[in-house]
């Protein structure tokens, strides 16, 4: 199969919110990625999937997208960034709460990978919050901002039922044509914000980092100055673990609940 489906279900455990903001703000400070260039998105999640997560069930998380969320440049499957932001939820929110499948697949293009998306829209168990990284392969393999911008659009009007993030391109060292590439960067933006999709803003965070740590920013990339390494993944994988966390919090069952089941009724007076 060219998509690779890594599914994580952890089973239930419970953690309290002073400590899952605790653990996330520790996790924060550990790694490379400076506060002050963090766009974290705020996120919400959709009606029926929050009367999932408050019932117990597990989030169901959809990371879809090339290189990026397949993970090349990184030591290890498990250094991808839906790995990591697996790891960072379950030690945020406990086993059991979230359900992470990594459908990325290098090399590909906006085209192919809005049928994968609605192809997974359109399951019997679609996913509680889709993160879909696009937009650098249409860059480097041609086409127009338009078509780009129209794509997204169609990605996003599919995933109108969900929650979704959308991740924008990556900026590296390596660009030849800074301003044909933001045409693309400023196409991925609109069509998000013409939806009110919540936009992971991936290239404004690196540009804004390459230009005020230059050699902080080169630790992030692998051999090829391209792909991320473990330590750009794992800032990409905070970023959206600190949103998910905040949306899960404000829909969290309540103590006692069991996973898979409502929580019981409160006895009547």
């Amino acid at each position: 199969m060219l998509v690779r489906r890594a599914w994580l279900l952890y089973r239930w455990g419970s953690v309290g919110l002073l400590a899952v903001l605790g653990i996330v703000l520790l996790a924060a400070s550990a790694l490379a990625c400076p506060p002050e260039v963090r766009p974290n998105p705020a996120l919400s999640l959709a009606p029926a999937a929050a009367e999932r997560v408050r019932s117990g069930a597990a989030l169901r998380i959809l990371a879809i997208g090339s290189s990026s969320t397949a993970g090349v440049g990184a030591s290890r499957p498990e250094a991808n960034y839906p790995s990591q932001l697996a790891r960072r939820l379950v030690e945020a929110l406990g086993e059991g709460r979230v359900e992470v499948t990594n459908a990325g697949v290098s090399g590909e293009s906006a085209p192919a990978t809005v049928k994968r998306l609605e192809a997974f829209l359109s399951a019997a168990e679609k996913p509680d919050l889709v993160l879909w990284q696009v937009g650098t392969n249409d860059v480097i393999f041609g086409g127009t901002p338009e078509r780009l911008g129209a794509l997204v659009g169609r990605g996003l009007d599919a995933a109108a039922g969900v929650a979704a993030v959308v991740i924008d391109q990556q900026y590296f060292p390596l660009i030849l044509d800074l301003g044909r590439y933001e045409q693309f960067v400023a196409a991925v933006g609109e069509a998000a914000a013409e939806r009110q999709v919540p936009l992971l803003g991936r290239y404004a965070m690196m540009k804004q980092w390459a230009a005020e740590d230059p050699d902080g920013f080169r630790h992030l990339f692998s051999w090829d100055r391209f792909h991320m390494n473990d330590k750009g993944y794992a800032c990409l994988a905070q970023e959206l673990a600190d949103a998910v966390v905040q949306a899960v919090g404000a829909v969290a069952p309540p103590p006692g609940a069991t996973p898979g089941r409502a929580p019981s009724p409160a006895p009547r007076r």
